[in-house]
């Protein structure tokens, strides 16, 4: 799962006023519970665009998708 979000930093202009920045505070949770649990984190990932950078959306999906095919079927897909 990708999540896009707002860049946070000197300049954050988020219209969810932090809710990129506590995205990524979530997301540190949750990659440790899926360690935790013996599953692979990075199957889930925080991106920041700003609206400006729209055009590095497909790249960035695509990478995801081969780093995706690299880690391969999730193990208790078919419990």
């Amino acid at each position: 799962m990708i999540l896009p979000g707002c860049k946070f930093g000197e300049n954050y202009q988020c219209h969810f006023i932090k809710g990129s920045e506590l995205a990524d505070y979530r997301l540190g949770k949750l990659h440790e519970t899926l360690d935790r649990l013996k599953l692979e984190s990075e199957r889930v990932q925080l991106v920041q665009l700003s609206i400006t950078e729209y055009d590095k959306l497909p790249q960035i999906l695509n990478e995801f998708v081969q780093r995706l095919e690299e880690i391969g079927l999730n193990p208790f897909k078919g419990l």
